[in-house]
């Protein structure tokens, strides 16, 4: 239906007005100050109710004038006219320009559009156009946001917002980002997650060794890095993801700040968002060397970087730098009898001798297909202490960190 919205005019029915005015004694309208001078009005006065169509769009997403918004975020919005249903848009989005005149899309079928990838603290302003039967136009208003910004020290500890709702977990035959699906990432379903937090970027050095301090997380297995230099107490790598760590070590920071491991489900909803079943963080294009840590010395780099692949909630690399380690134990065919709402598993049925935990995100030293939002691994390698024993059941390797979750957003 459409809203309508009253407002009123005084209309004067009086045939002649008299040199004398009378004071309005009816008393006072919501909002109004029962204590202020009496209204004036002329002999006869009447209020005539005329109705004002509501704007045909509403719900914008991003909020309107909200700030901090992912570099990835999606543009949705809701229309209230049934007389649009099935109609096609113009999108309007330009940066620092309040009233925005370049079109980004035309003729656009849908109400959730992903554009490019946004550049950092800068304010945008954007429009939705609807054309209709008989050539009508139907505008909305026009709604703005800021994008996030990053300080050169990284916000180690901030979380980002995953509301409740369903989403897509699983691989998408028709979006499966260049490379087809493994049997472990399908089918794509639907899945229900009650609303959470999850860290913005992963644990770093710098906030584990202060739990390995306190005496509440075991060291890591090594200090170096990748290429045996020293790592975990240089002071050059203390905002770089922390490795060499297991996956019960994970669980014992996390448990000292306060939060948790995230789930398989939570971790895949916060890289890949509600609205599509994108295969990166930054919707379907594939990796370049500002989204993705593929282009360098295979060496982990620190946490704020490849600020291009912010998933649309904000997180920042969930796709690539290390591998992270969630909450659930690993299983080939868990979506096979994982249920709708809320889904972890906590059963060993990889195998019953090796217990094996899922790892996502993909990391700098592997195969790059690893990295998508979708991919679906069990930790296995680990640092070998002793010919042949691969560190079971830790698998500390300089390939895996991990960051933590909460469940619920505070008011």
């Amino acid at each position: 239906m459409v809203v309508a919205v009253a407002t009123f005019a005084v209309v004067v029915v009086a045939a002649a007005m008299h040199s004398d005015q009378t004071v309005a004694s009816q008393g006072t309208m919501p909002g109004e100050d029962p204590t202020a001078a009496p209204t004036v009005e002329p002999p006869g006065a009447v209020f005539i109710p005329i109705i004002q169509k509501a704007p045909p769009f509403t719900d914008p997403y991003p909020p309107d004038e909200s700030v901090r918004r992912s570099l990835n975020t999606y543009l949705t919005w809701n229309l209230i006219d049934p007389k649009l249903q099935g109609t096609t848009f113009t999108i309007f989005l330009e940066a620092n320009d309040s009233t925005p005149d370049e079109a980004i899309a035309t003729q656009y079928g849908g109400q959730v559009f992903d554009p490019p990838t946004l550049a950092e603290n800068t304010e945008y302003f954007w429009q939705i156009v609807a054309d209709h039967a008989g050539d009508a136009h139907a505008a909305s208003e026009i709604w703005s946001f800021k994008t996030d910004y990053f300080l050169d020290t990284p916000e180690i500890g901030t979380m980002v917002d995953v509301p409740a709702g369903p989403f897509l977990m699983g691989c998408d035959p028709n979006n499966s980002g260049a490379y087809p699906c493994s049997y472990v990432d399908v089918p794509l379903h639907e899945v229900y997650l009650d609303a959470f937090q999850i860290d913005k970027f992963e644990v770093t050095n710098q906030e584990y060794r202060a739990c390995t301090e306190a005496g509440a997380c075991n060291l890591p297995r090594k200090f170096i890095s990748n290429i045996n230099e020293p790592y975990f107490y240089n002071p050059d790598y203390d905002y770089f993801p922390v490795m060499y760590v297991s996956h019960w070590d994970a669980e014992d920071y996390c448990s000292w700040k306060g939060k948790r491991l995230p789930t398989e489900a939570e971790w895949e909803k916060a890289a890949r968002g509600a609205v599509d079943t994108r295969p990166w963080p930054w919707g379907s294009e594939h990796y370049t060397c500002d989204t993705l840590n593929r282009c360098g010395d295979f060496h982990p780099e620190r946490v704020d970087d490849f600020r291009g692949n912010q998933s649309p909630y904000g997180a920042v690399n969930l796709a690539g730098n290390v591998f992270e380690w969630v909450q659930d134990h690993y299983y080939d065919y868990y979506y096979t009898i994982s249920p709708y709402a809320n889904p972890v598993n906590t059963e060993q049925l990889q195998d019953e001798n090796v217990i094996y935990f899922s790892i996502r995100g993909g990391s700098y030293h592997d195969n790059w297909w690893y990295s998508r939002t979708f991919h679906r691994k069990g930790g296995h390698w680990g640092d070998t202490v002793l010919e042949g024993s691969n560190d079971k059941p830790l698998f500390r390797s300089f390939r895996v960190g991990f960051r933590c979750a909460r469940s619920g957003i505070p008011e």
